[in-house]
């Protein structure tokens, strides 16, 4: 990056609470991932990738161990690099702003691409549909304060899913249990996961910040076109619902058969939980663009009626931006080299929805930001 380029990109920008509370963060994060990486290098045994599954491993011949030494070798350089970068920024030695956003973000794709990949978006889906069914339950506890009714006629299904529950027709405690056995026989993978997880969402809100200043016309194209972008986002899920969707019916599409069914009834609970996750994503994509993803519903006790926390929605927004186009880069990958069947590529476009995610992301922070200084400038025009 020039001269020119570092200039556009004002160093105050780091020096504000909130990039400040990232790096804080951050630095914990990739302090953590180094440690753990540290101690892999030296025990590959111990790590996750003695298995061979992420697309480092998978593009160095695994399993091997020389393929694990160098994905634990990767994770320690993305840790040392950010690291760096946090202490600097929290000591006031950054100076090179654009230069430190740009290292941080290719440390991010170095994790994202060859760490994470696909497993990344199968743990948080997994973990998502694991948590629907509380979200669920929450949602109803607290519309019955102010929605009575609404909350009753939400519950019937809710008690009709139980009872199937019970009598093993849809054995959704089975699906809550298995998953977390495998947490529990798996804890490494998993934990490893989350925090590198953790690790790209930090990093890549710290460095897009000042970033996102020096593509402004991108900024202001993802603003304007919002709506569009965020539909189309939103879109990207409905392949995949539908295909689970059909296998309530007599005709399952995606790798469903009704004599799988009848014999492993736990099967279709996942598929199903697995198409719940999915929408459940679209519908909190169409939140960037709906009221209700800028200011909270009536209905929500105490808070409701009052602005959304603009991080609420960009944080877990941007993450999952990330991990759905290292898991689409990975599907593409995979598919292009006959590893994976290529309507996979389409069911699940992943490839797609991550940068178009990103956008809408993008264009929702830009709105929201627009609008607090619309209403700063109205409240300070009328007390003048």
């Amino acid at each position: 990056m020039d001269t020119t380029t570092q200039h556009m990109i004002p160093p105050l920008i780091v020096r504000s609470p909130a990039s400040r509370r990232l790096a804080w963060t951050g630095t914990v994060i990739a302090t953590a991932v180094l440690a753990a990486a540290l101690v892999w290098l030296v025990a590959p045994h111990a790590g996750p990738y003695a298995a061979g599954r992420s697309p480092l491993e998978q593009l160095l011949g695994s399993p091997s161990a020389t393929a694990a030494f160098v994905a634990a070798g990767v994770q320690a350089v993305a840790g040392v690099v950010t690291a760096a970068i946090g202490v600097s920024v929290l000591a006031g030695w950054l100076k090179a702003v654009g230069t430190a956003s740009v290292l941080a973000l290719l440390m991010v794709g170095a994790v994202a691409l060859g760490l994470l990949g696909f497993d990344g978006i199968v743990i948080a889906g997994y973990s998502l549909a694991f948590l629907v069914p509380l979200g669920i339950v929450a949602v109803i506890v607290v519309l019955a304060v102010r929605r009575p009714l609404v909350a009753a006629a939400l519950a019937i299904p809710v008690v009709g899913v139980v009872v199937l529950s019970h009598l093993g027709i849809f054995p959704l405690v089975e699906f809550s249990t298995r998953f977390a056995a495998a947490i529990a026989d798996d804890p490494v993978r998993f934990g490893t996961s989350l925090g590198l997880i953790a690790f790209v969402g930090v990093w890549t809100l710290w460095a897009a910040t000042p970033l996102a200043r020096r593509f402004g016309r991108v900024g202001a194209f993802a603003e304007r076109h919002r709506v569009v972008i965020t539909v189309a986002a939103a879109a990207c899920a409905a392949p995949y619902v539908v295909a689970r969707a059909s296998w309530l019916t007599p005709w399952p599409l995606f790798g469903g058969s009704t004599d799988m069914f009848s014999e492993h009834p736990e099967v279709r609970v996942v598929g199903l939980m697995l198409g719940g996750a999915m929408l459940v994503g679209a519908v909190l994509t169409l939140g960037l663009v709906l009221p209700w993803g800028t200011r909270l519903p009536r209905w929500v006790p105490r808070v409701g009626g009052k602005p959304v926390p603009v991080p609420l929605a960009v944080v877990p927004a941007s993450v999952v931006a990330v991990l759905f186009t290292a898991g689409g880069v990975q599907s593409l990958v995979l598919a292009a080299s006959a590893s994976l069947p290529l309507e996979i590529v389409f069911v699940l476009p992943f490839w797609l929805w991550g940068p178009m995610l990103a956008l809408a992301t993008w264009g929702y922070a830009r709105h929201r930001a627009r609008r607090v200084r619309s209403i700063s400038v109205a409240a300070g025009a009328m007390k003048e």
